[in-house]
């Protein structure tokens, strides 16, 4: 493949959909064959992995400084191509850089593009050499542009998720987070207001006089003032934690902890669920599903009995089908099944680095 440069706001190790995605595609290609430049804080400078400033607020355009820095970087390096999944404003400078570009669109970035700078938007698609998108849901977003449909490519999120465990860790984590009887509901989600945490402490509320319940909430994000706020109003804060600094290989006890996993995503306008990559693991691990009816979930449970759909904003309809699961744990069983064998039908990381290496030649 053609020496790559990956320009991103997001990579592994933060703790985000897109770096993860990005992280995925990229990590079984030898380190000689690409670098990562981003300029996000959680992410180390090492090996061929470079954190250094790409914008600046003071600057118009934003990304100005960084196009000088970028053009060094380039030659010297012998960059053939860029892949960024940051359409504005670093789709933007590849597009200026007047080199072959790949552009990896998410959801919520191609819709705010097209909101906020529509031409610039459509400019940069119909130059690049091919665009990567997530999902079917995503692809639509670029219909009525009139663009080369055959540069457009659809990878899905790589399902890469360990799901081998130590039991006597599991039971450490039990008595850690004082399990007991409870029914455990979880979600694992950024902290943010479409992803939905609030709807189910507010479920959690209506529902704990008839159930013993505990809810765990894994991720972190701008939200997380206000839900704790919702746990302090209904009281709850021995039946909801939050966790903002699990690491990744601390996920799978959560989930073989957990009864449900619930992400009851909203749909926000230009805020849309791309794909919703935690839906599989969660499925990986036979749980049944409570998502959000809106998005590329309705793409990932695409048949009937796979996982509970629930309309943006319905707290009832939430409350509902965490009842339906309590109440009937062999239907709960069969939706985790379910669940369990469309995630199979998903591709792993390795078998998607090979799609993306076909676009990069």
């Amino acid at each position: 493949m053609k020496k790559t440069l990956v320009l991103t706001h997001e990579y592994y190790p933060f703790k985000g959909g897109v770096a993860r995605y990005c992280h995925n595609l990229f990590k079984f290609f030898n380190q000689d064959e690409y670098f990562v430049l981003t300029d996000n804080s959680q992410v180390p400078s090492k090996d061929n992995i470079i954190n250094t400033k790409l914008t600046w607020s003071w600057s118009k355009p934003s990304w100005l400084l960084a196009y000088v820095k970028l053009k060094i970087f380039i030659k010297r390096n012998k960059i053939e191509q860029i892949f960024t999944p940051n359409i504005l404003p670093l789709g933007t400078l590849a597009y200026y850089l007047k080199i072959p570009y790949i552009i990896s669109l998410h959801g919520l970035d191609i819709n705010l593009a097209l909101k906020n700078k529509p031409e610039l938007a459509k400019k940069i698609l119909e130059n690049a050499k091919a665009i990567i998108v997530n999902s079917q849901s995503t692809a639509k977003t670029l219909k009525g542009l009139n663009l080369d449909n055959s540069k457009i490519h659809l990878i899905y999120p790589a399902l890469d998720f360990d799901t081998s465990y130590d039991q006597d860790k599991l039971e450490a984590w039990r008595k850690k987070l004082n399990i007991g009887d409870e029914k455990i509901i979880m979600t694992l989600a950024r902290l943010n207001k479409r992803k939905g945490q609030d709807l189910v402490i507010k479920a959690v509320e209506q529902l704990k006089k008839d159930y013993a319940l505990k809810y765990f909430i894994i991720g972190s994000g701008s939200t997380k003032g206000y839900l704790e706020s919702l746990i302090k109003k209904y009281n709850l804060s021995e039946s909801i934690l939050i966790f903002d600094n699990i690491e990744d290989e601390e996920l799978i006890y959560f989930f073989k902890l957990a009864d449900i996993f619930a992400m009851p995503h909203r749909s926000m306008g230009e805020d849309v669920e791309g794909l919703g990559m935690v839906f599989l693991e969660a499925g990986t691990c036979r749980l049944p599903i409570i998502a959000g009816d809106s998005g590329g979930a309705k793409e990932v449970f695409n048949a009937p009995g796979q996982a509970i759909l629930v309309p943006s904003d319905d707290l009832m309809a939430l409350v509902k089908a965490i009842k339906y699961l309590l109440n009937n744990p062999e239907e709960a069983d069969k939706l985790a099944n379910a669940a369990c064998q469309r995630a199979k039908e998903f591709k792993g990381a390795r078998e998607q680095a090979l799609v993306l290496r076909e676009i990069l030649k």
